[in-house]
């Protein structure tokens, strides 16, 4: 009866992607620790693997979660981006690197502030390369890595006033994909998570008319739970075929 229980439950492990009998975990880097979406999947990011959560302003309180260590890091800057993989190197393994650090500075082109711009490309573009290409030599010596880009569906749309964040945005789908043909020879997968609107994060920035104008442009008129991003990212993590893509979690829109 042991036998057949370890067997079941090693197949299992194969079956769903993950050897569970390999005490070997992935180490997930998270940024935008702080922020509503990358706070609010944190949680359920620390039941997945170790996780490594970057906050930009301070460092976060994770005392209630186990296997989560924060760092505070200016990701807009190279040389402290550069400075922070040396320091966590040797804790680097199976690298899952997840970029959830945004920001959204809005306001018609016309009247787009340079210093808005260049902010906004900061945080939400060379961000998410500085820490990238700090990370690729990691991966290429594994021989395994996981690169997740988040992305927004007003980015995809073109909403009015969105100008740098949307630019910024849509410019991760290009990044992913030549990093997706480069690396993919050294196991490493590149993709993005292009997000509809959720119950938390940017939202509840939003006036009550403009959260219900978003509402009744979802088909079930109602906004998504952090876990549909967190499945996302599972199924990512498992799955080496998928390299290159965009996988939208917007309920239809």
């Amino acid at each position: 009866e042991w036998r057949y229980d370890y067997a079941s439950w090693f197949w299992r492990g194969v079956i769903l992607g993950r050897n569970i009998t390999n005490l070997d975990r992935n180490m997930i880097i998270l940024t935008g620790a702080s922020g509503g979406i990358g706070r609010s999947i944190l949680s359920f990011l620390s039941k997945l693997d170790k996780v490594i959560a970057i906050s930009h302003s301070k460092v976060i309180n994770v005392d209630e979660l186990d296997g989560v260590e924060p760092y505070q890091v200016d990701l807009t800057s190279e040389i402290e981006v550069n400075e922070f993989v040396s320091k966590i190197k040797s804790k680097l393994s199976k690298v899952v690197l997840i970029h959830a650090a945004a920001i959204s500075l809005d306001n018609l082109a016309v009247k787009f502030d340079t210093k808005d711009w260049n902010q906004s490309m900061s945080l939400n573009l060379n961000s998410n390369f500085f820490l990238t290409r700090a990370l690729l030599a990691t991966m290429i010596r594994d021989d395994w890595g996981r690169i997740i880009h988040v992305s927004s569906i007003a980015g995809m749309k073109g909403v009015p006033g969105t100008i740098a964040y949307s630019t910024a945005k849509t410019g991760l789908l290009g990044m992913s994909k030549v990093l997706a043909n480069e690396y993919a020879r050294f196991g490493v997968t590149s993709n993005v998570l292009i997000l509809g609107y959720f119950n938390t994060g940017l939202i509840d920035t939003l006036s009550e008319k403009s959260r219900q104008k978003i509402l009744e442009s979802i088909p079930s008129k109602r906004l998504g739970a952090p876990s549909n991003i967190v499945n996302a990212v599972d199924f990512l993590i498992k799955s080496e075929y998928v390299n290159g893509s965009t996988v939208n979690i917007d309920g239809g829109i």
